[in-house]
């Protein structure tokens, strides 16, 4: 059983073009019903019409007009739904990266990279409308593509990820600005690209030139929970993801991960979700992974 991956198509309209606006319906093949995927791409997807379910890793969001979903790369997708329409918004770090000076920016976002969050947005009939009207706006921009639409588009996209940040901390009841800490957003990105081969907190410390202690006081103070719990979450999530989405084995997995000892992995997993590994996979014989 293999996961299928979505890359996002560079040169769909003839040069590079790294962000792109697509109505559901238009996404033959992209959207499959009780498939499992994952995406290799940021995606806003706003839904218009249609009813079901949205899994998105361990957690279940109901399909409905007006609903709004966040994608972060990696995360691994599941619809069950009927009728589904609406508008797709994908694009890539670069977009934002290669123009902006702020390589922190998507993850200064409430809805991106954090897997404590609620990756979902209802919005009213009012916000609907204008989130539907400016991505609608930027699909005319990418039909009638000139030299000058990249500019365009990553003005428009830039504007739309401040507005809906906005809108997610008002309606979530999110005070503050995770952004006020760099160093909390930089552990976040360690954690992304070392958990396979990074497990110990005092090592991130080291990256960031920053005791342990010290780390752990910023998190619980931007995420609220220390450091190493969102080491060891990223762990379990991606050991769920790879449980439920192969058929590689648990001590296989184990050693992907970096645990150099399967018996201790097993000890690990299970503090975590209650079951071993074992136990995990045969009580959820196909994704959606549940908790």
């Amino acid at each position: 059983m293999g996961l299928r991956t979505c890359d996002f198509v560079r040169d769909k309209y003839g040069r590079e073009l790294l962000i792109d606006v697509a109505r559901i319906e238009s996404l033959e093949g992209f959207i499959q019903d009780d498939e499992p995927h994952a995406i290799k791409f940021y995606d806003i997807t706003l839904i218009t019409h249609g009813r079901g379910r949205f899994w998105l890793d361990s957690r279940s969001y109901p399909v409905e007009p007006g609903r709004l979903f966040f994608t972060t790369p990696g995360q691994v997708r599941q619809w069950q739904v009927e009728d589904l329409e609406g508008v797709c918004l994908f694009f890539t770090s670069e977009f934002i990266h290669e123009f902006f000076s702020d390589p922190l920016f998507l993850h200064r976002l409430r809805f991106f990279h954090d897997d404590g969050a609620d990756w979902t947005l209802m919005l009213d009939a009012a916000d609907r409308r204008d989130v539907l009207a400016r991505l609608l706006d930027m699909e005319a921009e990418i039909r009638a593509i000139r030299p000058d639409s990249d500019h365009a588009l990553r003005a428009g996209l830039y504007q739309l990820l401040v507005l809906l940040n906005r809108e997610y901390a008002r309606v979530h009841g999110l005070g503050g600005s995770p952004g006020l800490s760099r160093t909390v957003i930089r552990f976040r990105q360690l954690v992304e690209r070392h958990f396979t081969t990074t497990h110990r907190l005092e090592e991130y410390g080291r990256l960031l030139a920053v005791t342990p202690g010290h780390l752990s006081n910023l998190t619980r103070r931007y995420l609220g929970r220390p450091a190493g719990s969102i080491i060891r979450n990223r762990l379990l999530i991606e050991a769920k993801r790879r449980l439920l989405t192969s058929d590689t084995t648990a001590e296989r997995i184990s050693s992907e991960l970096g645990f150099k000892d399967p018996s201790y992995f097993s000890r690990f997993f299970k503090r975590g979700t209650g079951r071993t590994p074992t136990q995990f996979r045969a009580g959820h014989s196909s994704f959606p992974i549940g908790s």
